[in-house]
């Protein structure tokens, strides 16, 4: 099921559930894959019944992560996917740490997914793993080949955890990813709240793909941006006391989900 309508509504709220290292990850995991499933599923439910736009699973627990995704990486997301996709009513997605343009893909088309979000889609970034590469080529061939054109490309343009390489033009990379490269809708965070702001200037007037802001977002400030953006994806203010893989606050959930519901 495509977003894309919903996002060009405006006030499109994705609320991101970081998942715990699976038992497979470098580093190990305390919890097996049902107890990950279980704490998934109920917090995907949390942020549903605050009146969230979608879920998007991220599996920040398995640091650190190699440039693609390992089989057992694309195995446990499918299966933890699959559960959370059938315990919710709204749109799901799919977003990896391993710097891999088809294996988000494989996930969303097994588990029925609607969305994924790749972080370097076109360009040169530097980050702190080193240099990566756009990965539009990959991702826009394997969603043609396994037949996944129901699932949308969200793409970041220069992620603030990194740095183009080289004089690149926003405005021009923007239009590159939406007309060239075939992004659905482009994700946009600066280092500040002000420089999140430009970015959506900028890219505003390059492409006409609904934008999003990647981070940064919270209730106190969702009543300046909720205008400068149609999708907003929140992560980390949602969180109870209790660590990265800590539950997520119904309070916290709903008071995010209201800032943006008031006129």
């Amino acid at each position: 099921m495509s977003i894309l309508n919903q996002l060009r509504e405006g006030c499109f709220t994705i609320g991101v559930l970081h998942v715990p290292p699976f038992p497979t990850s470098v580093l190990g995991g305390e919890r097996s894959l049902e107890e990950i499933v279980e704490h998934c599923v109920k917090n995907a439910r949390v942020l549903e019944e605050s009146g969230f736009s979608s879920v998007l699973l991220q599996n920040v627990g398995d640091e650190p992560v190699g440039r693609t995704a390992s089989p057992d990486t694309v195995a446990n997301m499918a299966v933890l996917a699959r559960e959370v996709k059938k315990a919710l009513s709204i749109p799901l997605g799919v977003t990896l740490l391993d710097h891999d343009g088809k294996a988000p893909l494989a996930i969303a088309k097994a588990a029925g997914a609607d969305y994924v979000r790749i972080k370097v889609f076109c360009g040169l970034m530097v980050k702190m793993t080193g240099m990566l590469e756009g990965l539009y080529y990959d991702a826009v061939r394997y969603r043609r080949e396994i037949g996944a054109g129901e699932v949308d490309i969200l793409a970041d343009v220069f992620d603030r955890e990194g740095y183009p390489l080289g004089d690149t033009d926003l405005g021009e990379m923007a239009r590159f990813a939406v007309q060239s490269c075939k992004a659905d809708g482009l994700i946009l965070t600066g280092k500040d709240q002000r420089g999140t702001e430009e970015m959506l200037e900028t890219a505003g007037r390059a492409t006409e793909a609904p934008l999003l802001i990647g981070g940064g977002v919270d209730a106190q400030n969702a009543g300046q941006l909720k205008g400068r953006a149609q999708g907003f994806i929140i992560g980390s203010c949602l969180k109870t006391p209790g660590g990265p893989y800590a539950d997520l606050s119904p309070r916290a959930c709903r008071e995010v989900a209201e800032a943006f519901a008031k006129q």
